[in-house]
């Protein structure tokens, strides 16, 4: 196998299923532009980032994104969904 193993950390599960990354973790309730949590959460970031580099470990499939909810993040937020294409 060749390339550099990639992890997509999506707050938008329904866009990125379209696109079949190779592995994904979803922070489930996680806003836009908070993909690793609130700023100033160091503890709950490293706990986002070192589940997300796990993931290189486990044998995923492509396009399969995992969910993973962090009570620590707070408020959660219910991701824009995706329109069907006419």
């Amino acid at each position: 196998m060749r390339g550099i193993p990639t992890v997509l950390i999506t707050v938008s599960p329904e866009v990125s299923a379209q696109m079949r990354p190779p592995r994904a973790l979803y922070p489930k309730g996680f806003k836009v532009g908070n993909s690793l949590g609130r700023p100033g959460m160091r503890e709950l970031q490293r706990h986002v980032l070192r589940d997300a580099l796990m993931l290189l470990t486990e044998n995923t499939r492509p396009g399969q994104i995992v969910t993973r909810e962090y009570t620590d993040y707070g408020e959660q937020y219910d991701p824009p969904s995706v329109r069907a294409a006419k």
